[in-house]
């Protein structure tokens, strides 16, 4: 078997710049991606592409065999993947750890320990109030567990005092992200959470987070392309976009029309609505309360808990293209003049000849050679003998020897003393 090493000059590493472009439906707890209907999930991008539209029993998990010994099991800490734990080691293992906590005696005996993968990755929405106080919980020390399982406690901290008479208040997950936000205030200073500018504070406020998973954009949401619609009945009472891109999400129709709605955060993923402005004429019940309609509403059902039969007319629209980079290595195969030109394959002797046997006194046997098959075709009369060999795959090894990776040819070449040939080959890492 011959092997070539590659020269810097035939590595090449290549970046490509994609835009992947989203269209999300969002209808009554449903989301449709790319008009995409599954008969699994709420819907979002699939994660394990193995699962798709399964249900129940057809749907493939990890697995554990019952009884394993293998050290590098038991001496781990935590195992993320295991739910149900059988009789073997692994239960021997799992109340070493936990029992002290949980108190649990007994353990399911099952063949195998088996766990399951994550069907999709959906987006979601949050509408995030400002509290005064925040329940924190904490295993009381004194007596960590107690007949029912652990003993968790709940401490109410305020955030300006010891008592509810103290109204100070904070929108969590803003001031989680006020952080963030700033590196955005050179394109735009709505970006400054508490700004006098705008006469507006929101840590204080209420803003509706829409909050995108990395796995649709990328490395960042693409300025310039983000865009909201509001509908009633299947007719649009609003729209806004980043018509800027400086992460300014302004209205584009509608009662909110030329004013700042809300704010992207590109690199995060993170859309915040913060205009309460009444944006439809109609009363709806939200989560139990009757209100009116504003972009703190969007996406109302989206992975939200919240299913109220009075919003079944409103479905909201969501658009935007993703920053994706892909990286590929080209490599550049060479057979030159001379080179590959001998095959350990038995097709390459000529079968069809017949073998001398020399043999001798004691132990000396010797079998005759046999030429090489010609394949070389002519018209009238015999050809010339020309070692010819044909190519049909391309391995590829790192430099331990292992193989790596291995390039097929739709069609074998065929190569002689005289041929040369270059195998581009592609491979995204």
């Amino acid at each position: 078997m011959h092997k070539f090493k590659f020269s810097p000059d035939d590595l090449f590493v290549n970046r490509l710049k994609t835009y992947p472009q989203y269209n999300i439906f969002i209808y009554q707890g449903s989301m449709f991606v790319n008009s995409e209907s599954r008969i699994t999930g709420s819907g979002g991008l699939v994660i394990h592409d193995v699962n798709r539209n399964l249900t129940g029993s057809d749907m493939i998990s990890p697995f554990v065999e019952n009884g394993s010994t293998k050290p590098i099991f038991k001496d781990q800490v935590f195992q993320p993947l295991v739910k149900t734990v059988d009789a073997g080691p692994s239960a021997h293992y799992y109340k070493r750890k936990y029992a002290a906590l949980d108190k649990q005696q007994s353990y399911p005996t099952t063949s195998e320990i088996t766990s399951s993968y994550g069907v999709e990755s959906p987006i979601k929405r949050n509408l995030a109030e400002a509290v005064n106080s925040l329940d924190i919980e904490y295993v009381d020390p004194t007596n960590p567990v107690s007949s029912t399982g652990v003993n968790v406690q709940t401490y109410t901290d305020y955030f300006a005092g010891s008592s509810a008479t103290n109204q100070v208040i904070y929108n969590l997950t803003a001031s989680a992200l006020q952080n963030t936000a700033r590196k955005y205030t050179v394109l735009s200073d709505h970006f400054i959470f508490s700004s006098s500018v705008h006469s507006r504070n929101l840590l204080e406020e209420k803003i509706n987070f829409i909050t995108i998973p990395s796995m649709y954009y990328g490395s960042a949401i693409k300025k310039g392309t983000v865009e909201l619609n509001y509908y009633i009945t299947g007719s649009k009472v609003a729209s806004c976009g980043d018509v800027n891109q400086n992460g300014e999400l302004i209205g584009t129709s509608g009662t909110t029309s030329g004013s700042v709605v809300g704010i992207v955060m590109y690199d995060e993923g993170i859309i915040a609505l913060t205009s309460s402005v009444q944006i439809e004429d109609n009363s709806i019940v939200y989560n139990g309360t009757p209100t009116t309609g504003s972009w703190l509403h969007y996406g109302t059902t989206l992975n939200d808990g919240i299913t109220d039969a009075t919003l079944a007319s409103a479905s909201y629209d969501l658009d935007f293209q993703g920053t994706n980079y892909v990286n590929s290595l080209t490599m550049f195969a060479h057979a030159r003049k001379g080179h590959l030109n001998h095959s350990n394959n038995p097709t390459y002797r000529d079968l069809d000849m017949e073998k001398i046997n020399t043999t001798g006194s004691g132990l000396t046997f010797v079998e005759g050679s046999t030429t090489l098959a010609n394949v070389v075709s002519a018209s009238y009369v015999s050809a010339s003998f020309e070692k010819t060999t044909y190519i049909s795959k391309v391995h590829i090894y790192d430099e331990d020897g292992n193989l790596i990776a291995i390039t097929s040819m739709a069609k074998p070449i065929k190569k002689t003393l005289t041929d040369e040939f270059t195998f581009k080959m592609k491979i995204d890492l």
